[in-house]
């Protein structure tokens, strides 16, 4: 099973991507969480962790332990995630279901240790200014995933979205996700 975790727009790059990405899946088992267009509610983690779980994020947590494969899709967004995304993360990577501190599940030993990931990301700018301003847009979706437990995670991304040669960087991007897949 493949979980598909989408949180750009409805229209442009990212969802031209989403389209894309979802033909490479057409003979495959997956699911996907449009973020923009699933109805629930905002995570506040008013108690920390120990909010009181919804309905909606046990249901979550259930599919992505169903999951080999995660694929992220989003833009960034003043060179980070998506104010939905990080939600869902704060939602879905919860102790004692992805990780745990007291049974010592965290890192390589993770409680999703055997699950891979690929990360595909969009941005207006150059890609060379978000590595010098350290790859947040990356690097906090790589975080969760470590502590999970998941080594296995390749990532892409798409810049510079207002250049002729998009349309060619993005048929690159695919067939690389193509081949991992």
């Amino acid at each position: 099973m493949i979980s598909l975790i989408y949180a750009g727009n409805e229209k442009g790059k990212c969802k031209d991507i989403l389209q894309r990405v979802e033909k490479l899946l057409l003979d495959q088992e997956y699911q996907k969480f449009n973020l923009q267009n699933d109805q629930h509610e905002i995570y506040s983690l008013s108690k920390g962790y120990h909010t009181k779980m919804s309905e909606y994020q046990i249901r979550s947590i259930e599919k992505l332990n169903k999951s080999e494969l995660f694929i992220f899709i989003y833009p960034l967004y003043w060179l980070n995630l998506p104010m939905i995304l990080k939600g869902f993360i704060d939602m879905v990577f919860w102790p004692e279901y992805a990780f745990s501190f007291k049974r010592k599940k965290y890192f390589k030993n993770g409680l999703w240790k055997d699950k891979r990931a690929i990360i595909i990301y969009t941005l207006g700018g150059s890609e060379w200014f978000h590595i010098l301003q350290g790859r947040l847009g990356y690097r906090v979706m790589k975080y969760p995933l470590k502590l999970a437990g998941i080594k296995n995670i390749k990532h892409f991304y798409i810049d510079n979205l207002s250049k002729s040669t998009n349309d060619r960087n993005v048929n690159k991007v695919i067939k690389k996700i193509e081949k991992v897949l």
